[in-house]
């Protein structure tokens, strides 16, 4: 019993650190415009769902389609979040146009590296979708869903960027302004494209081009948004100088260098998600329809995560930049616990109200008592998979990425990926037993990333 009140006692205080509550002020508004960013994949499932005719191959069809797309995407995100490390804290130590420097110089690689991605993508989506997919009707609807939502994929890439700026020097009102009305945007324009209404019936692929077009729409109201910034530091002559050109370049091979890990880590994580999900669909197409909705859940649960470990980054990072780092290790440690708690209160309303939830996806009777029994099973899990994500983003944003890649790669080729082959392949399991398998590789990877906190060795700086 006194452990019990020693442990509720750590907690409260844990819940009553002011700077624990500064960073959920402030990722407050970051869950809000990544929520924005990405909850209309969230209508956009709900709405494919609902259309009717082969509405289980259109899910199942978008939900590969996205995860061949984050394939790509995701180290692009890595690459974004990475640049808060140099951002945050030269913002912290007053060095202004260093930091925008680096944000303009990362702008710059990735519009380049993401171009490349396109490409590779419009070249390869026929051939993604032949392979990992179940279906042939599924394949021939994602290659169509690729070619027109790949278009998007530069300007998304940016917006990671800019993104991470905000979030980096404790603004991230900013870019919540350009996250919701781009999302606004995509999901009034996705529903009559969808459903036919003053446009022709696009269905799935009306919503690939709602989101191409909401993509645009953000860069150039992110432009808008930070041109103020860009005007205070630079002038058109310094810009036209040769010494700023130099200073470009440098910043861009000192932003690779660091990010690079970590946009390889996303890689492998995202590939290896990417097979679970044709694995999947050994079990039939509805299988993998099921999974699908649970990224789709997973997706808007992690979000929060997400918001907290880029804030928690661009926060922690500015203390170490004015060197208050017993501040910076107490806040990492709060955080930690209060995440864990809340996300328990979570995975009991999951578990408590499993049809319910999927029953807000589909329609399908199949689809709903096969994500019951899958979400039950998932469920639980939730405060490993919240801890991990948070402390990923975080250690990410504070260029702890060779570490971070390390411990993912361990455990991506030598237990998940073979456990995966086992289970899916081998043994012909359906998908509750393969989210059973996700569900202990997140306890793993909490405890790896919890013993790297503790050990102190995230600390580093970068001037």
């Amino acid at each position: 019993m006194e452990k019990i009140i020693r442990v509720l006692e750590r907690v409260k205080r844990a819940f009553q650190d002011k700077d624990v509550r500064e960073i959920f002020s402030l990722s407050f508004l970051a869950a809000f415009s990544l929520a924005s960013s990405n909850i209309h994949n969230f209508f956009g499932t709900m709405m494919v769902g609902h259309i009717g005719e082969d509405a289980t191959e259109q899910i199942s069809a978008m939900g590969l389609a996205l995860l061949i797309l984050l394939l790509f995407t995701s180290p692009m995100n890595a690459l974004a979040s990475s640049s808060q490390t140099f951002i945050s804290q030269f913002w912290g130590r007053g060095e202004r146009k260093k930091s925008l420097m680096s944000f303009k110089s990362m702008l710059s690689v990735s519009f380049i590296i993401s171009l490349f991605m396109s490409i590779i993508v419009f070249a390869l989506g026929d051939f993604f979708m032949k392979i990992f997919s179940p279906s042939q009707k599924v394949a021939e609807y994602g290659k169509k869903f690729l070619s027109i939502r790949v278009v998007g994929l530069p300007a998304t890439s940016m917006t990671f960027v800019m993104r991470s700026f905000f979030d980096a020097i404790g603004e991230p009102k900013k870019h919540l302004a350009f996250n919701l009305s781009s999302t606004i945007f995509c999901i009034v324009l996705s529903y009559f494209l969808v459903f036919g209404i003053f446009f022709p019936k696009m269905e799935l692929y009306g919503f690939a081009l709602a989101s191409s077009l909401s993509s645009f729409f953000a860069l150039f109201h992110g432009f808008l948004i930070i041109k103020p910034y860009l005007k205070e530091h630079f002038s058109v002559s310094e810009i036209k100088s040769e010494n700023y050109r130099t200073d470009m370049f440098e910043f861009s091979l000192k932003n690779l260098k660091l990010s690079l890990p970590a946009g390889l880590s996303q890689f492998i994580a995202s590939l290896s998600f990417l097979i679970f999900m044709w694995f999947a669909g050994f079990s039939g197409v509805e299988h993998q329809a099921v999974s699908f909705i649970l990224v789709n859940i997973l997706g808007v649960i992690m979000l929060p995560m997400i918001a907290i470990g880029t804030s928690l980054a661009g926060f922690t990072g500015r203390l170490i930049g004015k060197s208050e780092i017993k501040r910076a290790e107490n806040l990492l440690k709060n955080i930690i616990i209060v995440v864990g708690t809340s996300s328990l209160f979570v995975s009991l309303m999951l578990v408590i109200l499993p049809e319910l939830t999927m029953r807000a996806f589909s329609s399908e009777r199949e689809i709903i008592e096969s994500g019951k029994i899958t979400l039950i099973t998932f469920a639980p899990s939730l405060i490993f998979v919240s801890v991990s994500i948070m402390l990923l983003n975080a250690l990410i944003g504070l260029g702890d990425t060779k570490f971070v890649v390390l411990v993912e790669t361990t455990l991506h080729f030598l237990f998940f990926i073979p456990s995966l082959i086992i289970l899916g392949p081998v043994m012909k399991l359906d998908s509750s037993f393969l989210w059973g398998l996700i569900s202990i590789y997140f306890g793993l990877l909490s405890l790896a990333l919890i013993f790297r906190v503790k050990s102190r060795k995230w600390i580093k700086k970068v001037f």
